[in-house]
């Protein structure tokens, strides 16, 4: 049998892709078909060559080094990414430079080409490749010690507005890969690492999908085909659509594959919810904005803040709560959700107002 092929028997036929590239491979062909055996070696052939080994004492060791060292490889795979990325950069630019000349002035320099957040998220893997190679004993002294991070007043991803919501939709319909990226990330609060993945694999005989989350390694728990809580009666129309709107792309492993049949990538996604969102008039609209949307209007709908970290697939209750502590800042101002319906929900806002600053 033919290397680094992934196979999956599902109803009786084989499926297979090549692993390190993700390619699909034919399956209504044996592995043994010449044509089976040039879509294989084409894709071996697409697969990144090794890293030459680089020269001991450089900073490209240094950075190997790191990138291969226990706490790195204990990330997320998100965070993981990040820290490749910044990494590579890196190295590309400095690698050939010795390790023990490395002085902080140097970095500085390095640093002061960006803007605050990108700064700051190469300050991080400075401090993990000069750490680790302090710690391998390649240099004494570390020279990002006296560097700080760069203050940065942000509110993150902005969320995505009922009307952003509906103009996105009139834009693009039903059929279109846009619509499809759109409402799989915002039924379901995914990041585009875990959108990219999930499939109908993850769904379980009681009707809710279970997917475990990259970054936190927490399950998120989401409404598939099970009866939707109270609070969220009203949006079984919504998740129809977004059932309407996947069925031109759904697979046999993800929801979102490409036309190639591939998993799709999950700089690919982010950049298609992005730009579908300028071409429809929407400005700064991301898809982790979905996320923060949909989470956003589990807390308004009256959802507790244990409903928030099920669906959003957080770790900790207290991430959860943000969002249920800015609900409940708004109806102390506004005196919506005071009927009856707001009623079910009257001890979760009581457990939320126990944390509310003492001057309310």
């Amino acid at each position: 049998m033919l290397p680094r092929v992934h196979r999956v028997r599902k109803g009786g036929k084989v499926y297979r892709w090549h692993r390190p590239t993700r390619t699909k491979l034919p399956d209504d062909i044996p592995e043994a078909h010449p044509d089976f055996i040039a879509a294989w070696a084409a894709a071996e052939a697409s697969a990144p060559r090794p890293v030459e080994t680089a020269p001991a004492g450089t900073i490209a060791a240094a950075v190997t080094a790191m990138l291969g060292s226990r706490k790195v490889k204990g990330y997320s795979a998100v965070y993981r990414h990040v820290v490749r990325r910044e990494a590579d950069e890196i190295r590309a630019e400095y690698g050939a430079g010795p390790m023990t000349g490395l002085r902080e002035n140097h970095i500085r320099a390095d640093l002061d080409k960006f803007a605050a957040s990108k700064a700051n998220a190469r300050l991080k893997v400075w401090r993990l490749i000069c750490g680790h190679a302090r710690t391998a004993g390649t240099i004494s002294n570390n020279p990002c010690a006296g560097l700080q991070k760069i203050p940065v007043q942000t509110d993150g991803f902005a969320p995505w507005s009922a009307d952003d919501i509906a103009k996105f939709r009139t834009h693009w319909p039903f059929g279109s890969t846009q619509r499809a990226c759109m409402e799989l990330v915002f039924w379901t609060a995914a990041r585009t690492v875990d959108a990219v993945a999930i499939g109908p694999q993850h769904i379980g005989s009681d009707g809710v999908l279970v997917f475990r989350q990259s970054k936190t390694g927490g399950r998120a728990y989401v409404p598939w085909a099970a009866p939707l809580p109270l609070w969220a009666q009203s949006w079984a129309a919504e998740r129809d659509q977004m059932l309407q709107a996947i069925a031109c792309l759904s697979g046999s492993l993800t929801f979102l594959q490409t036309s190639h049949g591939r998993p799709r990538s999950i700089k690919g996604l982010g950049n298609v919810v992005s730009t579908a969102a300028r071409e429809a008039g929407l400005v700064e609209r991301s898809a982790h904005g979905l996320r923060k949307s949909r989470l956003t209007m589990i807390a308004e709908a009256g959802g507790s803040a244990h409903a928030i970290m099920a669906w959003g697939g957080h770790k900790t209750l207290a991430e959860a709560q943000r969002y249920t502590e800015a609900a409940e800042m708004r109806r102390l101002v506004t005196g919506a959700g005071q009927g009856p319906e707001q009623e079910r929900n009257a001890v979760n806002r009581a457990a939320v107002a126990v944390n509310l600053p003492k001057y309310l």
